[in-house]
């Protein structure tokens, strides 16, 4: 990848991993506000937050301040994918719940999942062979 493109993918990938973070502890915290007890919608409701936490921080982890990018953790490439899947299924929940909180979410899950194509590697490709088939 050419510097100039992770220079601007990075920190895009860091700031809309932050947002989902953010977005997730404020989720987890309104779940007492929303729900009275603890019962099986309080429980999906508090589980999303902590599924978007974790996405969060595993991000954070593969291209936070401290890491090397393009991330050589084994775990880059699951991440990319981690994020499509985490997208499609936030588009999903935005037809459902068509809400500012949730656009919020799905714009920071976007752009997460597209920068992160451009700052974690993809799965290593066998080696190529030239025409004379050496």
């Amino acid at each position: 990848m050419h510097p100039s493109a992770l220079h601007l993918w990075l920190p895009l990938h860091r700031w809309s991993s932050g947002l989902v973070g953010v977005v997730a502890l404020v989720h987890c915290a309104m779940t007492p506000v929303l729900y009275d007890g603890w019962h099986a919608d309080a429980l999906w409701f508090f589980g999303t937050g902590m599924a978007l936490l974790l996405l969060s921080v595993m991000n954070l982890a593969h291209v936070g301040p401290a890491s090397s990018v393009p991330s050589p953790l084994p775990t880059a490439p699951v991440l990319r994918w981690a994020n499509v899947g985490f997208l499609v299924f936030g588009l999903a929940a935005l037809l459902a719940v068509a809400e500012s909180q949730a656009l919020v979410i799905v714009l920071g899950l976007l752009a997460q999942a597209v920068a992160s194509f451009w700052t974690l590697p993809g799965p290593p490709r066998p080696p190529s062979h030239d025409a004379t088939g050496s």
